[in-house]
């Protein structure tokens, strides 16, 4: 008898919902460090990044299309010259 529980697979089309530490680990690309500096640098803003409480949750499929857009090439608070 396994006793293994099953686990859900996770697409880029699914709806779910993620922590950082989760988002990190499914996208390796990332790391928490770098999304934390893109956060507090573009506040919250960001296609894909929600707010639960006091918990920071992101949308995998949002989130990921919001970095290939070009959404976080730019993460300084300094205005252009």
């Amino acid at each position: 008898m396994n006793s293994a529980l099953p686990t859900l697979e996770r697409t880029v089309d699914s709806p779910t919902l993620l922590t950082l530490n989760q988002l990190c680990e499914v996208e390796p690309a990332l790391t928490p460090g770098g999304v934390r500096y893109l956060l507090s640098n573009c506040g919250h803003d960001i296609p894909g990044v929600y707010r639960f409480g006091r918990r920071i949750l992101f949308d995998r499929a949002e989130f990921v299309e919001a970095i290939k857009q070009g959404k976080t090439a730019t993460i300084t608070r300094r205005t252009p010259l």
